[in-house]
């Protein structure tokens, strides 16, 4: 056998012995994207938390008073004030949960909602014990989710 035939280095790469370290190497190298892509999206955020998102606020108006409603669609997070007081909550299926206070009338002046009839991104229909169908607006101007790091 000569040194030199050329079938001898496709033999040797070919080799049974030789498989794992391709296949470690391609491992490696998608571990390495990963890692990568992560360090690039922190320093773009500015931390390896990604930035809170504002809810938007729609803004009632009632026979039992005036209301804001701080919501975002896809978040399971809601607010809602009142001249009386305020109230966090969750939403799962167009529905809220007050944790306590859905029919208690002292924190608000009135129940709260029940239920999201409508929604979309300018008004949000809400119902509930003391509200029938209420439209709520959005009259805040659309604006950028993103906050802005100080350097």
């Amino acid at each position: 056998m000569n040194k030199k035939d050329p079938g001898s280095l496709a033999r040797f790469v070919l080799r049974v012995e030789f498989i794992p370290y391709i296949v470690f190497t391609i491992i490696g190298i998608a571990v390495l994207y990963v890692v990568g892509s992560i360090a690039v999206n922190a320093f773009h955020n500015g931390s390896l938390i990604p930035p809170p998102t504002k809810l938007n606020r729609y803004d009632c108006s009632a026979p039992s008073g005036n209301f804001s409603i701080m919501y975002l669609h896809g978040t399971d997070r809601v607010q809602i004030k009142s001249s009386s007081g305020s109230l966090d909550g969750t939403v799962s299926q167009n529905q809220f949960d007050w944790q306590g206070f859905a029919t208690d009338r002292n924190v608000l002046g009135f129940a709260p909602p029940k239920e999201i009839v409508f929604e979309d991104s300018k008004s949000l229909h809400v119902s509930g014990p003391d509200l029938v169908n209420v439209v709520c607006n959005n009259t805040v101007a659309a604006t950028s989710q993103r906050r802005d790091i100080a350097p």
